[in-house]
């Protein structure tokens, strides 16, 4: 049930080379029963169709250089009108209620920012979708544990005012929503519903620059980052693919977990040479 409307929430959509999935994240979020809202598109220097497909609706179309998600989002929160900001991803489609669900709790005042833990697959038959769930110890359902804390470091909402007091979102690659905890000093808030659904990586490609991005977001010091090379090694990635592989009874999860282990090795040492996060 939505409390009131008059907080405009912009929901802001960073995009890099996602016209496989962008038409459908659209299409649900301008669909939502939460009306006072703006979408805000900020392409990332897409090479592909995004742009003509964002273009093709009644959203805030913006174009950057490929910064990465976090000058993005940035760049967005800038252009934005409303009293709340909303960062939906592009590889997402979102159920009516995502975005009223998501800002009740903003507009009774009782949380700072929100997050849904509804998270399901979008695409659970596809191979490299369900290995990828089995990795992450998931069902193939579900891309967020029903056991998962009601409490979290990673925003989806946040007022915008406390968005400009923090200074936005740091450039730190993958996890870059967990720096609001750091510096506003509590956890956003688990609600009820707000469903959504993603895509995982369905390719080999998807897969290994999915891996790469999560590798190259890499915060830790040296000595943790040393043990984050000795996990994603060759001999780890092949001790654990052999053994849940068998668990599972699914032989193709040991090519899936040497791309990926190989992707976020590779990502490592990326950031620790270059410090670069963007995909």
């Amino acid at each position: 049930m939505i409390m009131s409307e008059n907080n405009k929430v912009s929901v802001i959509v960073p995009v890099y080379n996602e016209e496989k999935y962008l038409d459908e994240c659209l299409k649900t979020l301008l669909n939502q029963s939460y009306k006072n809202i703006e979408i805000i598109v900020i392409d990332d220097g897409s090479i592909d169709q995004s742009k003509h497909i964002a273009k093709k609706y009644s959203v805030k179309y913006i174009h950057q250089e490929h910064q990465g998600a976090a000058e993005a989002k940035n760049l967005g929160a800038q252009h934005a009108t409303g009293d709340i900001l909303l960062f939906a991803d592009s590889d997402f489609y979102y159920d009516k209620e995502y975005v009223s669900d998501l800002v009740i709790p903003l507009l009774k005042r009782t949380a700072k920012g929100t997050y849904s833990k509804e998270i399901y697959i979008a695409n659970p038959k596809n191979i490299w979708s369900k290995c990828y769930s089995i990795n992450a110890n998931l069902t193939s359902e579900r891309m967020v544990s029903a056991d998962y804390p009601n409490k979290s470091t990673g925003y989806r909402t946040i007022f915008k005012d406390d968005f400009i007091k923090v200074g936005g979102f740091d450039d730190i690659g993958y996890g870059e929503d967990m720096v609001f905890y750091e510096k506003l000093g509590t956890m956003a808030q688990a609600v009820t519903g707000a469903r959504a659904y993603h895509y995982n990586s369905d390719s080999f490609m998807e897969t290994f620059k999915t891996a790469k991005w999560v590798g190259k977001g890499n915060r830790y010091n040296i000595f943790l980052t040393i043990l984050r090379l000795i996990k994603y090694s060759l001999f780890f990635s092949l001790l654990i693919g052999i053994y849940k592989s068998a668990a599972n009874k699914k032989p193709f999860f040991l090519i899936y977990k040497i791309i990926w282990d190989f992707g976020v090795f590779l990502g490592i040492i990326i950031n620790l040479f270059t410090k670069k996060h963007a995909k």
